[in-house]
């Protein structure tokens, strides 16, 4: 056991001092990185009892992501240049994508060198519009979804598989499809319905 401790320490150490990514993780907490990109100061903050084996880039210097208590994230992606937060019991299942940016201008003549400048190590953010995501608790994202810049994913709703989530979503909520729609409504208390 303490062997597996130092593994995760170490690896979360390296990452972080490597990424200059400050990271927080919580008791009990199982942390399996697909990978950690960062720019300077960015900040990770996993609460206790999660299992955590996604990808988090931190695509702006202040970038934000917490983590709340009793997760659980698969093989998926999370995509951050200021602000994504996970409440608890959340369940977010394998090759969902969390972005709260749009990664690239609207507008033709905003995006035209961004291969330029990236092959020389930067990005102008300028035109890029940037939102921060929220996912409340207790609810569970389906495979393949993508949840997109700006949305609020309410306490208790489930998304569907490979659904694109572009609008908030009520709480207790179903939805599913490509933008996504509301499938139904489900009790706060479904599982104890008779």
């Amino acid at each position: 056991m303490k062997s597996v401790v130092r593994w995760l320490f170490h690896s979360v150490a390296a990452l972080a001092v490597k990424r200059r990514v400050r990271v927080v993780v919580g008791s009990n907490t199982r942390v399996r990185w697909a990978g950690l990109l960062g720019q300077s100061q960015g900040q990770l903050a996993i609460g206790d009892q999660c299992i955590i084996n996604c990808r988090i880039d931190f695509d702006g210097p202040d970038g934000s992501v917490h983590i709340g208590n009793r997760c659980f994230i698969g093989k998926s992606h999370l995509v951050c240049r200021e602000r994504i937060t996970i409440g608890d019991d959340v369940v977010i299942s394998w090759g969902v994508t969390v972005v709260d940016h749009n990664s690239h201008a609207l507008d033709w003549e905003h995006r035209q060198s961004d291969v330029v400048d990236w092959a020389q190590g930067r990005k102008d953010w300028t035109h890029i519009q940037v939102r921060p995501v929220v996912i409340r608790d207790k609810a569970w994202i389906g495979f393949g979804a993508t949840i997109l810049k700006g949305v609020e994913i309410g306490e208790g709703s489930i998304v569907g598989a490979g659904a694109v989530v572009t609008k908030d979503v009520e709480a207790f909520t179903v939805v599913a499809g490509n933008p996504a729609n509301v499938i139904k409504r489900i009790h706060e208390n479904a599982n104890n319905a008779n």
